[in-house]
């Protein structure tokens, strides 16, 4: 504690908590350690050899010249010939003292009490009102332990100049969702984005979920985005009944009604402008289309014979294009698949590399123009937990994942079953997600469980139409062995 003590600066505000057990002696209140015999409240003698003296850690604390010097003793149970005296214990010091004293075990009707093993809640519910004072903590804790079996002391003098959050403190801090005003002209809100305010509301109140501040601001931002989607446009009536509906007696119920009445109107008039405009148009497009039938069926059958041979012409060059640019590879573990040379490279760190201590074939594939943001990869492993290969992508693939987009099984054969995840989303450090897209599909096959094997790829949102097609062709082009490396684990 001396230590402890002479780290505090000079003119600091100190709050000191007693979470353990203390006991009122005769002139003072000795902070006990955790080990102290139960019987120690029976044997005074035991208070100055084993406890603290609350009296001198506060007479130390407060030679630092402090501002404010406040306390609070989660417990203080009176010694045989003693009491808690939070007076005495507060000494010359000038501290503040809370804390509780546990009553009787009836009530003055004789009922029974609520019992309470620490004052814990209560003091925090108070701890956490902005601007609420040191004394006005001692009345909001009066009422969080009324009707129970812990009772609220205090020493005779509590200070109104400490505050465990000050005044002004929520409103003072640098956040985005301090610049959302609840009071706010419907007039100021037209064409302002409030997404990063409310954004920062919603992280604030993740951060002080005590904070009231940043709760009011919330819901007022999230009223005001609904007031301006409300309004936006007569082409969106949802988002002008979803205000009425979400707030019903909302700050803006008057103009987004106004509003409603003013779109419904217009929409009146614009539909029978439309019918005479549609009425006209229907004339004139049955003359025309009379006129046109004829000569749409001589050249339909015509145009449509260009169109497919056009179309085989153009697949059989992309087909050609496709093989001249494509090799075939394979892996010890017995795979064999092609892919697109011009496309892809594989790593010459993972080519059918194997892993001794976890048993497995990796073969990674980069891309020629985007190196390592793309990667391609086949794994073939022993099925360590024999599961299935949907509990393959569960436990070992999804928990890398962010977004999915796609879970499903994915039987292409009857003799293996298989499973395969999609979306976005890859993990690149404990807690933290990449934007890229991904596909993985785990195969298994249905007699022997022993090996399981991974296919997938990495790929920048971007590219995805490109690498997840090439992607498919080298999926679709894969033979595996007809019996597994790893066989015969799982039977």
């Amino acid at each position: 504690m001396r230590e402890a003590v002479g780290r505090l600066p000079e003119d600091a505000q100190v709050a000191v908590f007693a979470l353990g057990p203390s006991i009122g002696g005769a002139d003072d209140i000795y902070l006990m350690p955790q080990d102290t015999p139960s019987d120690a409240g029976q044997r005074p003698s035991l208070l100055d050899s084993e406890g603290v003296r609350l009296s001198d850690v506060l007479r130390r604390i407060a030679r630092r010249r402090t501002r404010e010097l406040v306390v609070v003793i989660d417990e203080c149970q009176s010694a045989a010939g003693g009491r808690c005296d939070f007076d005495a214990a507060a000494g010359s010091s000038g501290a503040s003292l809370i804390g509780g004293e546990r009553a009787g075990r009836r009530n003055a009707s004789g009922g029974p009490l609520a019992g309470r093993a620490s004052l814990r809640d209560p003091m925090l519910a108070a701890m956490a009102q902005e601007g609420e004072t040191f004394l006005q903590s001692h009345e909001t804790l009066k009422r969080g332990l009324s009707g129970s079996d812990l009772e609220p002391r205090a020493s005779g003098a509590l200070t109104t100049a400490f505050a465990f959050i000050p005044q002004g403190f929520f409103a003072g801090l640098r956040t985005e969702c301090n610049k959302i005003d609840p009071n706010a002209e419907p007039a100021a809100l037209r064409g302002a984005n409030l997404d990063p305010a409310i954004r920062g509301c919603e992280a604030m109140t993740g951060t002080y979920p005590y904070a009231r501040p940043f709760e009011d601001r919330l819901q007022a931002g999230r009223e005001q985005r609904a007031y301006q989607r409300a309004i936006a446009s007569c082409d969106d009536p949802t988002a002008t009944a979803s205000y009425s509906t979400s707030y019903p007696a909302g700050r803006f119920r008057t103009l987004v009604d106004t509003f409603a009445v003013e779109c419904s109107r217009g929409r009146d008039r614009q539909d029978e402008a439309r019918r005479q405009q549609a009425d006209e148009a229907r004339r004139q497009e049955e003359d025309r289309r009379r006129r046109q039938e004829e000569m749409d069926r001589q050249w339909a059958d015509a145009r449509r014979q260009r169109e497919q041979d056009e179309q085989r012409r153009a697949e059989e060059e992309r087909r050609q294009r496709e093989l001249q640019q494509r090799t075939t590879v394979g892996s010890a573990s017995g795979w064999t698949l092609n892919y697109s040379t011009s496309l892809l490279e594989i790593s010459p760190l993972a080519n059918d590399q194997y892993d001794p201590q976890k048993q497995t074939y990796t073969t990674i594939w980069h891309s020629r123009q985007h190196g390592a943001q793309v990667v391609m990869y086949v794994q073939v492993s022993p099925n360590e937990r024999c599961g299935s290969a949907q509990q393959f992508i569960t436990e070992q693939i999804r928990p890398r994942r962010s977004q999915i987009g796609r879970a499903q099984e994915v039987n292409t054969s009857p003799v293996r079953a298989g499973f395969v995840l999609e979306g976005r989303g890859t993990a690149i450090a404990q807690g933290s997600f990449d934007d890229r897209s991904y596909y993985d599909f785990a195969t298994i096959r249905r007699d022997d469980r022993s090996t399981i094997t991974n296919i997938g790829g990495r790929f920048p949102a971007e590219f995805s139409d490109l690498y997840r097609a090439e992607l498919l062709r080298m999926m679709n082009s894969m033979q595996l062995p007809s019996r597994d490396i790893f066989n015969d684990r799982c039977s």
